[in-house]
Protein backbone atom coordinates (compact mmCIF):
# COMPACT_ATOMS: atom_id res chain seq x y z
CA UNK A 1 0.00 0.00 0.00
CA UNK A 2 2.90 2.06 0.93
CA UNK A 3 4.40 2.32 -2.70
CA UNK A 4 0.82 2.99 -4.27
CA UNK A 5 0.95 6.07 -2.26
CA UNK A 6 4.28 7.14 -2.84
CA UNK A 7 3.32 6.74 -6.45
CA UNK A 8 0.19 8.94 -6.72
CA UNK A 9 2.20 11.64 -4.20
CA UNK A 10 4.40 11.83 -7.50
CA UNK A 11 2.22 11.85 -10.09
CA UNK A 12 0.13 14.58 -8.27
CA UNK A 13 3.50 16.76 -7.74
CA UNK A 14 4.66 16.32 -11.28
CA UNK A 15 0.64 17.00 -12.17
CA UNK A 16 1.58 20.07 -10.00
CA UNK A 17 4.73 21.09 -11.67
CA UNK A 18 3.55 20.36 -15.04
CA UNK A 19 0.21 22.53 -14.94
CA UNK A 20 2.15 25.73 -13.65
CA UNK A 21 4.43 25.18 -16.68
CA UNK A 22 1.68 24.76 -18.99
CA UNK A 23 -0.12 27.82 -17.72
CA UNK A 24 3.16 30.16 -18.28
CA UNK A 25 4.14 28.62 -21.43
CA UNK A 26 6.11 32.32 -21.99
CA UNK A 27 8.05 31.77 -18.82
CA UNK A 28 11.71 30.38 -18.50
CA UNK A 29 11.56 29.62 -14.72
CA UNK A 30 14.36 28.28 -12.61
CA UNK A 31 13.75 25.67 -10.22
CA UNK A 32 13.97 27.53 -7.45
CA UNK A 33 11.22 30.08 -8.54
CA UNK A 34 9.19 27.32 -9.40
CA UNK A 35 9.07 26.16 -5.77
CA UNK A 36 8.57 29.07 -4.63
CA UNK A 37 5.75 29.99 -6.99
CA UNK A 38 3.80 26.51 -6.52
CA UNK A 39 4.21 27.00 -2.33
CA UNK A 40 2.49 30.56 -3.02
CA UNK A 41 -0.63 28.51 -5.28
CA UNK A 42 -0.88 26.55 -2.22
CA UNK A 43 0.49 23.33 -3.48
CA UNK A 44 3.71 23.35 -2.07
CA UNK A 45 6.29 20.97 -3.56
CA UNK A 46 9.60 20.14 -2.12
CA UNK A 47 12.86 21.31 -3.87
CA UNK A 48 13.93 17.91 -4.43
CA UNK A 49 10.95 16.66 -5.87
CA UNK A 50 10.26 19.64 -8.20
CA UNK A 51 13.81 18.63 -9.70
CA UNK A 52 12.62 14.97 -10.31
CA UNK A 53 10.21 16.10 -11.31
CA UNK A 54 11.62 18.60 -14.09
CA UNK A 55 13.71 16.11 -15.07
CA UNK A 56 11.19 13.85 -15.80
CA UNK A 57 9.34 15.96 -17.76
CA UNK A 58 12.41 16.71 -19.60
CA UNK A 59 13.00 13.23 -20.85
CA UNK A 60 9.28 13.02 -21.76
CA UNK A 61 10.06 16.15 -24.01
CA UNK A 62 7.23 18.33 -22.14
CA UNK A 63 9.37 20.92 -20.73
CA UNK A 64 13.42 22.05 -22.16
CA UNK A 65 16.18 22.69 -20.08
CA UNK A 66 18.11 25.87 -20.97
CA UNK A 67 21.47 25.70 -19.24
CA UNK A 68 23.50 29.12 -18.26
CA UNK A 69 27.12 29.29 -19.64
CA UNK A 70 27.73 31.46 -16.93
CA UNK A 71 27.52 28.82 -14.25
CA UNK A 72 23.77 30.25 -13.37
CA UNK A 73 20.56 28.20 -12.55
CA UNK A 74 19.54 26.07 -15.57
CA UNK A 75 16.36 27.41 -16.59
CA UNK A 76 12.94 25.23 -17.67
CA UNK A 77 10.03 26.10 -19.73
CA UNK A 78 6.78 24.04 -20.90
CA UNK A 79 7.46 23.01 -24.50
CA UNK A 80 3.85 22.66 -25.74
CA UNK A 81 2.91 21.45 -28.85
CA UNK A 82 6.47 22.17 -30.17
CA UNK A 83 8.63 20.23 -27.86
CA UNK A 84 6.12 16.60 -28.62
CA UNK A 85 6.80 17.29 -32.49
CA UNK A 86 10.08 18.23 -31.73
CA UNK A 87 11.24 21.24 -33.25
CA UNK A 88 12.04 23.38 -30.29
CA UNK A 89 15.35 21.92 -31.09
CA UNK A 90 15.28 24.12 -34.51
CA UNK A 91 16.23 27.22 -33.30
CA UNK A 92 18.36 29.61 -31.53
CA UNK A 93 18.19 31.64 -28.98
CA UNK A 94 18.42 35.12 -27.50
CA UNK A 95 19.28 35.63 -23.67
CA UNK A 96 19.13 39.03 -21.88
CA UNK A 97 21.60 39.75 -20.03
CA UNK A 98 19.99 42.17 -17.71
CA UNK A 99 16.67 40.23 -16.92
CA UNK A 100 17.23 37.07 -18.45
CA UNK A 101 14.49 37.00 -20.57
CA UNK A 102 15.10 33.84 -23.16
CA UNK A 103 13.54 34.46 -26.65
CA UNK A 104 12.80 31.84 -28.96
CA UNK A 105 15.04 33.18 -32.49
CA UNK A 106 13.37 31.69 -36.02
CA UNK A 107 15.37 33.55 -38.47
CA UNK A 108 16.45 32.44 -42.05
CA UNK A 109 19.17 34.43 -42.04
CA UNK A 110 20.56 32.18 -39.17
CA UNK A 111 19.61 29.22 -41.12
CA UNK A 112 22.09 31.04 -44.11
CA UNK A 113 24.88 31.17 -41.60
CA UNK A 114 24.61 27.69 -39.73
CA UNK A 115 24.99 26.24 -43.90
CA UNK A 116 27.73 28.02 -44.53
CA UNK A 117 29.63 27.08 -41.32
CA UNK A 118 28.62 23.33 -42.32
CA UNK A 119 29.60 24.02 -46.06
CA UNK A 120 32.96 26.35 -45.50
CA UNK A 121 34.34 25.11 -42.27
CA UNK A 122 33.49 21.50 -41.82
CA UNK A 123 31.61 22.42 -38.54
CA UNK A 124 27.37 21.73 -38.15
CA UNK A 125 26.19 24.07 -35.35
CA UNK A 126 23.57 22.96 -32.63
CA UNK A 127 20.87 25.83 -32.69
CA UNK A 128 19.17 23.97 -29.49
CA UNK A 129 22.35 24.87 -27.58
CA UNK A 130 23.24 27.78 -29.11
CA UNK A 131 22.37 31.13 -27.36
CA UNK A 132 23.20 35.00 -28.49
CA UNK A 133 23.93 37.32 -24.85
CA UNK A 134 22.92 40.58 -25.44
CA UNK A 135 20.34 43.15 -24.22
CA UNK A 136 16.85 42.88 -25.12
CA UNK A 137 14.53 45.38 -26.82
CA UNK A 138 13.23 46.78 -23.31
CA UNK A 139 16.66 46.32 -21.46
CA UNK A 140 18.36 48.33 -24.67
CA UNK A 141 15.55 50.78 -23.87
CA UNK A 142 15.96 51.56 -20.38
CA UNK A 143 20.03 51.51 -20.94
CA UNK A 144 19.23 54.00 -23.63
CA UNK A 145 17.62 56.78 -21.47
CA UNK A 146 19.65 56.25 -18.64
CA UNK A 147 22.84 57.40 -20.86
CA UNK A 148 20.79 60.21 -22.20
CA UNK A 149 19.24 58.97 -24.90
CA UNK A 150 22.36 58.00 -26.91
Amino acid sequence: MQSNRKNEYQTKQKAHVLHYLEEHPESHITAAELVQALNQNGTPVGAATVYRQLERLEKQGLVRRYSSDDGGSACWQFGGAEAKAGTCHSHFHLKCTVCGVLIHLDCGHLSEITEHVRNDHGFTIDPARTTFYGLCSICAEKESQRNGGK
